[in-house]
């Protein structure tokens, strides 16, 4: 008999860190689910992998909604059949205005988006793993989900989904399935790109990248290469991790 082919969602996939790491689950062979609130850009993700010679489909989806979120889980499992692995990336920086600064809508809309919508994810995910005998799950956290930033809202979202993150891998490891989170720092894309762009444009792009051990901003390749990782069976030890991608910042 041949090898199954594995099926991996990605929500926020339109662009960035979630479109590049759905490229490369299909580069080895999986099947992906592509899922964005913009779903033209969904669309446009599937449609160049199926360019490149995968099998993906786009779905539009508003994570942080309930009903989105069921039809999300109803089309692909229908398309596919069943979801070995998942990537929930799909989340907004909330503003990162400072708590006093923030209004009740904005840390509502960062909550929504982030923390729930990371756990709607998760209960159809882990309930569909445990009937199919096990599966991976990374969720996307942030550097700031495990120091501080100014953006009161956004950085309690972060810490709350490792508090997720760590809660499955714990209840869920017996179950076989493995739950962990990156925690990405500067990278050049998606929310990071606008924080770089700002920088450049004020000309102080070196004290920016002065922060970082490494030097420099890091990229979305590099990003999703370790969700590829935690989800390979090179990892398969690897529970409730909260793993820094950062270029050494985590370690100041």
């Amino acid at each position: 008999m041949g090898q199954k082919i594995k099926t991996a969602l990605v929500t926020g996939a339109a662009g960035g860190i979630g479109q590049v790491t759905a490229h490369e689950f299909a580069r080895r062979g999986y099947q992906v689910a592509v899922c964005d609130i913009d779903g033209a850009g969904a669309e446009r993700t599937a449609a160049e992998i199926r360019a490149a010679g995968g099998t993906a489909e786009g779905w539009v989806a508003n994570v942080g909604i309930g009903a989105d979120i069921k039809a999300l889980f109803d089309g692909a499992l229908k398309r596919f059949g069943r979801i070995d692995v998942a990537f929930n990336n799909a989340g907004i920086s909330g503003g990162r205005k400072a708590l006093l600064d923030a209004e009740e809508v904005d840390f509502d809309e960062c909550i929504q988006t982030n923390l729930k919508g990371t756990w709607l994810c998760m209960k159809h995910e882990i309930q569909h793993m445990i009937e199919h005998g096990g599966g991976v799950i990374v969720n996307n956290s942030s550097i700031i989900g495990l120091n501080a930033g100014v953006g009161a809202a956004y950085c309690a979202s972060k810490h709350a989904i490792g508090g997720l993150t760590k809660s499955a891998a714990l209840v869920y490891a017996q179950q076989g399935i493995r739950v962990n989170a990156v925690c990405p720092g500067l990278i050049e894309a998606g929310l990071g790109k606008k924080l770089i762009t700002r920088f450049e444009k004020a000309g102080e792009a070196d004290k920016l990248y002065s922060m970082i051990p490494a030097g420099r901003p890091g990229s979305a390749e590099e990003v999703a290469m370790a969700v590829l990782w935690l989800c390979s069976d090179d990892a398969s030890f690897v529970h409730g991790h909260m793993l820094p991608v950062d270029g050494g910042f985590n370690a100041h």
